[in-house]
């Protein structure tokens, strides 16, 4: 036993040692390298080297690095960075021996002749380079991808015209039947051609109204980086001509509709969507796609004529009783942002209210209009009891949707607020957010919930609340909330005590339940008191908002100017100056000094929300005095 182990072990010594002098092979008898070889080693570091000099733009080392690879392997990848090295340089001579160098080993040599003509070019020899691309043309394959290879080639040396004349002459071959519209307009956008540009993207949508989404996608990644309008207004021009020159065919009357709601035009949009309709049929779904763009972008007035223009054909469409709803919201949006409305406006709502559901009655189709009517009886009208009456009504009906439901315990909610019965709507606001929690309606009970928190001096449940709701899917619902929280501790970093914020929480609610003479003396009671800066900045904000509700507006415009220009960092600084934009813009008939104010907006608070908006409404003012100048 003793022998046999030992033999065992002298014979497994001597096959690893054996394992060790021969190479490794894998089961399929292919020799495995343990270990690279130092001269593949060496390659690696020195391209790794060479693209770190070409990174930097240390062309001449990226130059002498990548030409020692290239000759001892003449890959594509290696002549590239070697050639484009050598351009940057301005050694046309030696880059235009290397690109000799590459066609006469290259399988398929049209990209580097294309290079060779290019080097031609920029040392002065065009004729030349002329030449060689003339040849490459003539020689044409009909082929389509090669066709495009070539033309790409062009392309990228710049060379336009001719990667156009490849289209054309390959539109002409036998047999072909593919158009190059959009790798025509490709190349008239490149070379900076836009009108013929939009004119080949056009004529291919007029041919091939199924791509209508394709082009749609296409331009509307063109117009995101129209930074001047240049692109804006050509296309607007195009389509205007391509769609007087074919009126018959919807698909430029579509695309003008389309155009008008991309560039934020609302009215251009209606009397698109109006005149598409009226010409060709059923194209309300349009029309109120038109209506929620609008509403979404705070446009009341044209949300109420799209949606009443479907409500009028009452029994000729399907859309009657959403468009009904539409627009009778629309109407009490629009008087709500109208800061020169009076209680006859509201009076007229309220009859317009009252006559949509004499017509439709109370039911699970109306009680979008009901909520709407209680809304405008409570706090435009001082008709509270009413409103809660037909509220209650309304939440007796059977079939009603939770999200409606809910929407109409929270204006049930509300109007308790304004009341006064704070628990009471909070324990509505409570049931919303637990059968709600996470749709944008759950959200805004939780943010009511917050406000009436903080109206009651509870800072501490106002704030955990409003923490919750700075993650809220709603962005409008998380702006708020974060703005109230923002708030709530700016003041009680400067008076620990709450004696402020309670103040502010005193004043904010008199202006909820619209006794605003009593809020204002509320705050200029505050504002002899005294206060910290933060304090001071947000009571000049709060006294010039509520001035505009007043429709006071010098005296309002007066305090915005004081908070944007005493304290320029504050964070209501961008919102005083887009809110007395606004003022000159809607109440005090000076244009000129409203765009003076988008402009400064958008110059200084690049980075404010309000930055968006002043540059449509700036756009639409410039247009505006444009037009008037062109009249004279």
């Amino acid at each position: 036993m003793k022998t046999t182990k030992a033999a065992y072990l002298i014979v497994f010594l001597l096959l690893g040692s054996l394992s060790l002098c021969r190479p490794a092979f894998s089961q399929n008898n292919q020799l495995i390298n343990l270990k690279p070889k130092p001269q593949q080693k060496q390659k690696s570091s020195k391209e790794k080297l060479a693209m770190s000099y070409y990174r930097n733009k240390e062309y001449q080392k990226a130059a002498e690095l990548f030409e020692q690879l290239y000759d001892k392997s003449p890959s594509q990848f290696y002549y590239t960075y070697l050639f484009n090295s050598l351009l940057a340089l301005k050694e046309y001579k030696h880059a235009e021996k290397v690109v000799k160098k590459q066609i006469k080993t290259a399988t398929n040599k049209t990209r580097y002749i294309i290079d060779h003509a290019y080097v031609l070019k920029l040392t002065g020899n065009e004729r030349k380079a002329k030449r060689i691309i003339s040849d490459l043309i003539d020689q044409l394959p009909n082929n389509r991808n090669r066709v495009i290879q070539l033309a790409n080639a062009l392309q990228s040396k710049g060379f336009y015209q001719e990667a156009l004349q490849v289209f054309q002459k390959a539109k002409t071959m036998p047999g072909n039947q593919y158009p190059y519209a959009l790798e025509m307009a490709n190349v008239y956008q490149y070379s900076g051609d836009y009108d013929k540009m939009f004119d080949a993207y056009l004529d291919y949508l007029g041919e091939n109204p199924h791509e209508l989404q394709r082009i749609r996608n296409r331009l509307q990644s063109l117009l995101r980086h129209d930074v001047d309008d240049n692109l804006t207004l050509i296309l607007k021009k195009k389509l205007f001509e391509k769609a007087q020159k074919y009126p018959q065919n919807p698909v430029y009357a579509e695309m003008l509709l389309w155009y008008s709601i991309q560039t934020k035009n609302f009215l251009m949009a209606f009397r698109q969507a109006r005149a598409i309709d009226k010409r060709f049929g059923g194209y309300e779904d349009s029309m109120l796609e038109v209506a929620e763009i609008a509403m979404a972008n705070r446009d009341f007035e044209i949300a109420a004529r799209a949606y009443g223009y479907v409500k009028d054909k009452k029994n000729n469409t399907p859309y009657y009783f959403e468009s009904y709803t539409g627009y009778f919201n629309a109407l009490v949006r629009a008087a709500e942002e109208n800061a020169e409305a009076d209680r006859e406006t509201y009076l007229e709502l309220e009859k317009t209210g009252r006559g949509a559901l004499a017509e439709i009655g109370l039911n699970r189709q109306s009680t979008g209009i009901a909520r709407n009517l209680a809304h405008v009886m409570a706090f435009k009208l001082d008709n509270d009891r009413e409103a809660v009456q037909l509220l209650e009504q309304a939440l007796q009906i059977s079939q009603v949707r939770p999200a409606e439901k809910a929407a109409l315990k929270l204006e049930l909610a509300n109007i308790l607020l304004l009341e006064n019965k704070v628990w009471d709507a909070s324990l509505y606001y409570s049931q919303i957010e637990a059968d709600l929690k996470n749709e944008p309606i759950g959200h805004e009970a939780k943010f009511m919930n917050a406000k009436l928190f903080y109206f009651m001096g509870e800072f501490q449940w106002a704030q955990t609340k409003l923490d919750i709701l700075r993650s809220a899917t709603s962005k409008l619902i998380a702006n708020d909330a974060m703005e109230l929280s923002i708030f709530i501790g700016d003041i009680q970093e400067e008076d620990t005590l709450g004696l402020s914020l309670r103040s502010f929480g005193k004043a904010d609610l008199l202006i909820y339940q619209n006794k605003n003479d009593s809020a204002l003396i509320q705050l200029n009671r505050m504002e002899k008191q005294g206060l910290g800066t933060n304090g001071y900045q947000y009571l000049l904000y709060k006294k010039a908002n509520l001035l505009v509700k007043m429709q006071r507006f010098p005296e309002a415009d007066s305090i915005y100017k004081q908070l944007a220009g005493s304290f320029p960092e504050s964070i209501k600084a961008d919102n005083a100056v887009f809110k007395r934009a606004e003022i000159y813009r809607l109440y005090l008939d000076d244009k000129l000094k409203a765009m003076d104010l988008y402009m400064k907006l958008m110059r200084d608070y690049p980075e404010s929300i309000y930055a968006g908006q002043a540059r449509i409404n700036y756009r639409k003012l410039r247009e505006g005095e444009e037009n008037g100048k062109n009249k004279k």
